[in-house]
């Protein structure tokens, strides 16, 4: 575990094997999450990219025991400096510094995230193209609707619970149209019978994803369920 400046903390789980292909995975946790009640899922991402390193970032804002989140979600103006543009300028910022000491490129970076950590990554695939290659966005929702001239430079896969009460997956199906009206490499599955949580099916499934990426290139993929 890691400390910067302002207490900030993060996760680093080395790889599990030398000899496997080299990547960054980034996780981004929910609002009143932390690092460490994310570390599960990031292990289970691990197992099935061995040779990545896995970073659990903390958010910007710390509150209650141990808890945080990476904006102030009831902020009116999403570019004030408590909204959506400031996590996102500051956590581009920190992905960047992790980047350089391990010598990987936003080819080689994942970023996961969930909740409003997924909502995040979805920004940051929007304002930062450049800062990795796919996004992986578990119950997420858009901070602000796709507009024509957005570039999103990664690929995003949108994830949800069919029975999602906190953030429902009618947000992930906008997020898709969004997305794929202005070209993006986006899929979305909808998951039967999952809620606001990850468990080893929404992982496998989020896996899955990314192996089909990096592994067979593009791949046209519909979502499961339009609401």
């Amino acid at each position: 575990m890691d400390r910067t400046a302002g207490e900030q903390v993060w996760l680093e789980l080395p790889p599990i094997s030398a000899s496997a292909p080299r990547r960054l995975l980034v996780f981004l946790h929910g609002a009143g999450s932390s690092p460490e009640t994310f570390a599960p899922v990031a292990i289970a991402w691990q197992l099935k990219f061995p040779g990545a390193t896995a970073v659990l970032l903390q958010g910007l804002r710390r509150f209650g025991h141990g808890g945080a989140d990476w904006f102030d979600g009831t902020e009116r103006d999403a570019r004030g400096p408590l909204g959506v543009d400031g996590a996102t300028a500051a956590v581009a910022g920190r992905i960047a510094r992790l980047q350089a000491p391990l010598g990987l490129e936003a080819c080689d970076t994942v970023l996961v995230g969930f909740g409003q950590g997924a909502t995040l990554a979805l920004e940051l695939a929007r304002a930062q193209p450049a800062l990795a290659a796919i996004v992986v966005a578990y119950a997420g929702r858009l901070a602000r609707p796709i507009v024509d001239g957005d570039r999103i430079g990664a690929t995003v896969h949108l994830i949800h619970g069919e029975f999602d009460s906190v953030v429902p997956s009618v947000h992930a199906t906008r997020a898709f149209r969004g997305l794929r009206a202005v070209g993006a490499d986006v899929t979305l599955d909808i998951v039967e019978d999952e809620s606001h949580a990850i468990g080893q099916g929404m992982v496998n499934l989020g896996t899955t994803r990314v192996m089909q990426t990096v592994f067979r290139g593009r791949r046209p993929a519909w979502p499961r369920t339009l609401h």
